[in-house]
């Protein structure tokens, strides 16, 4: 008897339990219990300003969590950063002008589905920044510049070509215009001798020194690349330039014999640096922009090697 008592007492509980709910929560309410926090970390969800306000019943009544009332910005390369630090790191370090927010040139993301194989589909296309002047690709239809790829393997360090230079050197010029059209104007060795790929031929950007394929054409003087160059540019070697501070020494690399007549024989043209009398290159200046008219007009003195010899060897 005392069980049955017993027994009908709990049912009786549940039953009360179940229509009326604890601490009078009515059936059919609605509760929520998460242990997520709120956008600032400030307990759980609903303790805090982002908290849901749950609403009685229909989940459709309820209100907009103040979390998702925000308008929706871009992605800044910096929060894409977190999830992607060494796409970021490469292109701070080798990025140059891609050096830009990464939501330019990615416009989906997050949406590669290996089911669909959709990678190609997602992937930004160079074609969109770079195109010819015709709309075309950047570097023309050429086989061996497509795709960009081929030799800009990682677009986030576009100048890391690893493409061996002899496979691309027939297409150099497409970038390096002002080279190429040096190279081709001003005919030399380095145009008919030599291709790129002989010179640039560990990678591309390698710049060699001179003296790898030259000796030092004036013996009295140590010369390093930046020395050749001072005078002989390297796409066009034979345009001769040099300043003003340039020593005989170097002249006497290429021309020895004027300089050993100059320094065998002790004349006033001795001492005289070789730029003073020929400011720019193959220029054989008058004896009369230094000497003006020194003789008598009646002498008809107009050839003035026909007594002194030439410049480099006075007769005395």
């Amino acid at each position: 008897m005392r069980s049955k008592l017993i027994v009908g007492l709990v049912g009786f509980v549940l039953a009360i339990v179940l229509i009326y709910g604890f601490g009078g929560q009515q059936a059919g309410d609605l509760r929520i219990s998460a242990v997520a926090t709120d956008e600032t970390g400030g307990g759980p969800l609903g303790a805090g300003t982002a908290g849901v306000a749950w609403a009685s019943g229909d989940p459709k009544s309820m209100s907009i969590s103040p979390l998702y009332q925000k308008e929706i910005q871009p992605l800044t390369a910096i929060e894409c950063a977190r999830c992607h630090p060494s796409v970021f790191q490469a292109i701070k370090k080798a990025g140059f002008r891609h050096q830009i927010e990464c939501v330019r040139c990615h416009r989906e993301f997050h949406v590669y589905n290996p089911r669909k194989q959709n990678y190609d589909e997602i992937m930004p296309k160079c074609i969109w920044c770079h195109q010819s002047a015709t709309g075309g690709p950047f570097h023309g239809d050429d086989p061996s510049v497509t795709p960009c790829l081929r030799c800009h393997g990682d677009p986030h360090k576009p100048l890391d070509i690893t493409v061996s230079m002899s496979e691309i050197e027939t297409v150099c010029a497409d970038c390096h215009t002002k080279e190429g059209g040096e190279i081709t104007k001003y005919v030399s060795r380095h145009t008919t001798l030599v291709t790129c790929a002989d010179c640039h031929a560990d990678r591309h950007g390698y710049i060699p020194e001179c003296s790898e394929c030259h000796e030092n054409h004036s013996p009295q003087v140590e010369m390093a690349t930046k020395d050749c160059m001072a005078c002989h540019p390297v796409h066009k070697p034979l345009e001769i330039t040099y300043t003003e501070a340039t020593p005989s020494t170097l002249c006497a690399g290429c021309h020895k014999q004027a300089y050993n007549l100059l320094q065998q024989k002790t004349t006033r043209h001795t001492p005289v640096a070789c730029v003073d009398c020929h400011p720019s290159h193959k220029e054989i200046p008058p004896c009369s922009r230094c000497h003006g008219e020194p003789h008598p007009k009646g002498m008809n003195a107009t050839d003035c090697g026909s007594c002194h010899g030439i410049a480099h060897d006075l007769l005395t």
